[in-house]
């Protein structure tokens, strides 16, 4: 299923899709066997911080078609490894994805000025471990064995320089020499590792993404294991869920120029994607681009497009249900994936967006929400179990030990070559709390005479100009009635696909 994002000032216009990813596993370092050459290109991460834990899920795109290959973290001590859902991803990526719509233009004598919309840009849709039998030997202890999903999965602790490699390689995988100072590295800095591979009998497209939750907060993305398994480049899009917007601490910052926008009425496609290109290649490489910042971007209700009064809704191809929040269509997603039957739990979600009580698990680390050991929570506190559908989890683990009114929604997004993986990514909040929108108009106009026919066309003054700090621009006269247009065809594709 493919979830769509909408404006719906006018009409529930369709802007964006994304299919839902498969053949996606998540990876730290990934080892392999030697009759195997597959490539780590891509990741989809995001991870969640409150003082209470720190949650990181990840997802990755490989080329080549492994039979096995190992899936190795560093984790704090303690660290528990989860199942998570497509929905989570498929909905936090379509829902941020940049949308970039043409830039106004007067048509002189053909009567007025046009306005119209893109296929997204910019925005990636990514989709990607043998545990030894021998009891990890004297060096390394087995610290836990479990399942999660399709996942076997083992703990692993040592303090010996050099065990887990040899550890890895007993099991039957060839160890790259130069890995052994990365993961000596994280030994001497008191981390453990979880290991994961497949099930016998799971074919790679049952993968599932996956999760660790560690206690307390830790606001570092393990980039140097990253590197192991990982092709010259690896493309990294972040999804941060804090308290306030965060962005890099030693990595370079930026954003696209958006006053630079131009939109080609010949191709029909923007330069957002050059633009893009140009700034993550800033600093050698070494540059996160925030490609979206919204302060309750996941629990409250969205502006619309430029100054219109209204909100953003979400919807998925074939059921034709919307949602009003990003949360909400995750459920939305997840019932589209068959991953829960349950659509009407969302509407618990309603009032936590704007509240300033806390959010609080009662249930112990890696006990699924419904188990009966789970307590209560305490007086004033927001039960997490009220934020989760059944299977649909990842919301109510995202939002343990935050306050949701508080919670911004950023989307971080990297091409980092491999001497940017080097060291750890640190994060930390911006100095700057302002909002990214990942909804622009171009600027600039060229090849107008395509749209309005006879070469008198010229951009409409000032249209595209920013009125304020959030990235939304002036109401032009006749945008309503081209989005109007545009609305009545999508409702035409709509129902045609319904049919």
């Amino acid at each position: 299923m493919r979830l769509g994002f909408v404006v719906p000032v006018l009409a529930a216009t369709l802007l964006a899709s994304l299919t839902a990813t498969d053949e996606a596993a998540a990876c730290g370092g990934c080892f392999v066997p030697p009759s195997q050459s597959t490539v780590v290109s891509a990741h989809r991460m995001a991870l969640s911080i409150s003082p209470k834990q720190t949650v990181l899920w990840d997802q990755i795109q490989y080329d080549g078609d492994p039979e096995s290959f190992a899936w190795v973290l560093p984790v704090k001590p303690g660290a528990v490894i989860e199942v998570s859902t497509d929905a989570w991803f498929d909905t936090l990526d379509a829902a941020t994805t940049t949308q970039i719509f043409q830039a106004s233009v007067d048509c002189g004598n053909s009567g007025g000025s046009g306005f119209g919309c893109s296929d997204s840009l910019g925005g990636r849709a990514f989709s990607a471990a043998e545990d030894g039998s021998n009891g990890g030997g004297p060096s390394v202890t087995v610290v836990h064995r479990g399942t999660a999903g399709p996942y076997q999965t083992v703990t692993l602790s040592t303090d010996t320089p050099g065990a887990l490699n040899g550890w890895l390689d007993s099991a039957g995988y060839a160890i790259d020499p130069s890995t052994q100072p990365v993961i000596d590295a994280y030994v001497a800095e008191k981390f453990d590792f979880i290991a994961i591979k497949l099930l016998p009998g799971k074919d790679v497209k049952a993968m599932k993404p996956v999760r660790v939750v560690q206690l307390g907060a830790s606001p570092t993305l393990p980039l140097r294991m990253v590197a192991i398994g990982s092709g010259a480049n690896v493309a990294i899009t972040l999804f941060m869920i804090t308290e306030g917007r965060w962005e890099a601490k030693n990595f370079n910052n930026a954003v696209v120029p958006v006053d630079l926008l131009s939109w080609d009425f010949k191709t029909q496609a923007s330069n957002y994607g050059e633009l893009r290109t140009k700034v993550l290649e800033q600093n050698g490489g070494a540059s996160w681009l925030t490609a979206f910042a919204f302060q309750g971007g996941l629990l409250s209700q969205l502006p619309g497009l430029f100054s219109f009064q209204g909100f953003r809704t979400y919807t998925t191809a074939g059921n034709g249900a919307f949602a009003d929040t990003i949360a909400a269509a995750y459920v939305q997603q997840g019932l589209a994936n068959a991953e829960t039957t349950d659509g009407a739990c969302s509407a618990s979600f309603a009032n936590v967006g704007k509240s300033g009580a806390m959010v609080s698990n009662p249930c112990p680390a890696g006990v699924p929400l419904d188990d009966p050991s789970c307590g209560e929570v305490g007086a004033g506190e927001i039960d997490a179990r009220s934020l989760s559908c059944g299977p649909l989890d990842d919301l109510a683990v995202a939002m343990n030990g935050l306050h949701p009114k508080d919670v911004w929604l950023t989307r971080l997004e990297a091409n980092l070559p491999r001497a940017a993986l080097g060291k750890d990514l640190v994060l930390e909040p911006a100095a700057l709390q302002e909002t990214v929108d990942n909804m622009h108009q171009a600027r600039i106009g060229t090849n107008v005479d395509a749209f309005c026919g006879d070469g008198s066309a010229a951009p409409v003054p000032g249209a595209g100009k920013k009125t304020s700090g959030d990235g939304r621009g002036p109401l032009v006269v006749g945008f309503g009635m081209a989005l109007a247009a545009i609305a009545v065809a999508a409702r035409r594709r709509l129902g045609a696909t319904r049919a």
